[in-house]
């Protein structure tokens, strides 16, 4: 089982994410749940970070994050196909233990090919495709990599 601690915006630890988004599509019928991820890396380590995002249609977002320090892989390669590892994962995990519909994987890669990112594009797509849902990159929307955007930007090293 994928064990893993969520932490809410106001810092509220969350320690079963499947009660917690059951409870929040109780109480909110037509939520849409993105799950995505970002990275960053700073010195010798990098931040992680998967987000469970909670879309209220036109009313805004609601997210929810979990938050790992690793060392940093020796090339950027490594750590980008590390972060969709992670995402794709965890989107797989949770779409086996709930009965919610996971409406996008979000992944921070660009289609532009003047990205680095870019480089991994197809494989992160394709990989998340085989989820059975959409799979969102830049510069679509990614609500759920925007929000792993802003965990990973506060990590100092």
């Amino acid at each position: 089982m994928m064990k893993k601690i969520f932490t809410s915006v106001n810092g509220d630890n969350i320690t079963d994410i499947v009660d917690y988004s059951l409870n929040v599509v109780k109480e909110n019928p037509d939520v849409k749940i993105y799950i995505g991820g970002d990275s960053k890396r700073v010195n010798k380590k990098t931040c992680y970070a998967i987000v469970v995002a909670f879309r209220f249609g036109n009313r805004g977002v609601h997210y929810v994050y979990h938050k790992e320090i690793r060392p940093t892989p020796k090339t950027k390669w490594d750590r980008l196909l590390t972060e969709i590892e992670l995402v794709i994962n965890f989107g797989q995990w949770f779409m086996d233990n709930t009965p919610l519909r996971v409406h996008a994987i979000d992944l921070d890669l660009n289609q532009d090919e003047k990205y680095y990112s870019n480089k991994l594009h197809s494989i992160g797509k394709g990989w998340g495709e085989s989820l059975g849902v959409p799979v969102f990159t830049k510069p679509d929307e990614v609500v759920a990599s925007k929000a792993a955007d802003n965990i990973v930007n506060k990590f100092s090293g």
